[in-house]
């Protein structure tokens, strides 16, 4: 008699040691790996006519699509539209769109094959001559934290350089592959530092770790081009805005003249209104925008596009359930093309899901965060603890990176 059970191939090497192991040619497995996994692409603010030849066009390549109840009778001039089907399904469809010169459709081929494409590890070269590898593992990023009121007291070296570069050799130690500086809070609430203060104490830190740790990637958390221009002479190699360029475009010139990377993240408001801005219609869909424009943005400002890295901001204009949301679907942000960074550690939104009011309780709920974005493929994870994460991390990737037996 025979049998047989239930099982998802997780990733491609999954699936190419379970086809091999069978017997199977290897020169199939690009076409089983097409197959491996149904896709969901959203598809936002479609004509109703558009949307009926999406649903027939998906019907007649053995997949489908969801659309108004009304589109059959034009009983809606416009909707939204999900495409379920395989990459390979899906590649069909886009091709068959690319033939349509009506409606935006051969636009909306571009955008499938744009979020279904196979994307190859990549190294970046950074200013301090270290390089970073992205979709090989996910990296860890350090908080070193230069201010006085940042929301987890653990993390503040109240300005002093010499400390700041002293729990930059021990996170080193740990098993960062990133340190990440900030001289000004953005907790909910926080008020704005002075300038002059936040460039000061931001390019000494700098400057001190760059003695000790010659080739550790460093990060800079501003979004004042002058704090971060100090930063890239004394030897940064990324900005961190956490504005996503709202606040200052010379953020992004000064990544561009010093061949730095930037980090662009979703946000409302500043800090101090942020939270009172988290309606959304459709959360993800709102994000995805958001960052993409900032990405286009920071191009035409002179960032090369492959040193771009995206941030869905996680406590920054969301509340608990958005929080929880985004950190459940990284394959949203993966899919448009740059590295992503998540950045949750102990952030209110783990003490609320666990229950724990002081930042001090909540690595355990960190970690989880971690180990759920990893799985993901989530490219880094900045954390305030660094040797825990670095655990959690590792047993994730050696989970994820099993072979098939």
């Amino acid at each position: 008699m025979m049998k047989a059970h239930l099982i998802k191939f997780t990733g491609e090497k999954e699936l190419a040691e379970a086809v091999l192991r069978l017997g199977g040619s290897e020169a199939s497995l690009r076409f089983f790996e097409a197959r491996r996994e149904t896709l969901q692409l959203y598809v936002r603010d479609v004509p109703s006519p558009a949307a009926s030849i999406i649903k027939q066009e998906a019907l007649a390549r053995g997949c489908d699509a969801a659309v108004h109840a009304q589109v059959i009778t034009c009983g809606v001039e416009r909707g939204d539209v999900i495409i379920f089907g395989s990459a390979k399904q899906l590649g069909h469809i886009a091709d068959k769109l690319d033939e349509m010169p009506w409606w935006d459709l051969r636009g909306l081929a571009a955008e499938i094959r744009r979020l279904t494409a196979k994307r190859a590890p990549r190294r970046a070269a950074l200013p301090c001559g270290a390089e970073l590898t992205f979709g090989e593992r996910t990296l860890l990023m350090g908080i070193i934290n230069l201010t006085d009121d940042s929301f987890f007291e653990g993390s503040r070296c109240y300005g002093d350089a010499e400390k700041a570069a002293a729990r930059a050799v021990k996170m080193a130690e740990d098993g960062a592959d990133i340190l990440d500086l900030g001289a000004e809070s953005t907790r909910p609430g926080a008020p704005r530092v002075p300038e002059e203060q936040e460039r000061e104490r931001m390019a000494a830190a700098v400057a001190a770790i760059r003695r000790e740790l010659p080739r550790m990637p460093l990060s800079i958390d501003t979004t004042r081009a002058s704090v971060a221009g100090a930063a890239l002479e004394n030897g940064a190699d990324i900005i961190n805005d956490v504005s996503g360029l709202q606040f200052d475009n010379g953020v992004a010139e000064a990544a561009a003249r010093h061949k730095a990377m930037l980090v662009l993240m979703h946000m409302r408001g500043t800090p101090s209104d942020m939270q009172t801005m988290c309606r959304y219609d459709n959360l993800m869909s709102e994000v995805c925008s958001f960052l993409d424009e900032a990405a286009e943005k920071a191009v035409s400002l002179g960032v090369a596009r492959e040193s771009i890295i995206i941030d869905p901001g996680i406590g920054f204009a969301k509340d608990h359930a958005q929080n929880l949301f985004l950190l459940r679907h990284c394959e949203s942000l993966k899919a448009l093309g740059y590295p992503v960074l998540v950045g949750a550690s102990r952030k209110g939104t783990v003490g609320k899901a666990t229950g724990r009011a002081d930042a001090g309780d909540r690595l355990y709920g960190t970690l989880a965060v971690t180990s759920v974005c990893c799985w993901q493929g989530a490219d880094i994870i900045r954390v305030h603890d660094v040797r825990e994460n670095k655990d959690a991390l590792m047993m994730t990737e050696a989970i994820r990176g099993a072979e098939y037996v």
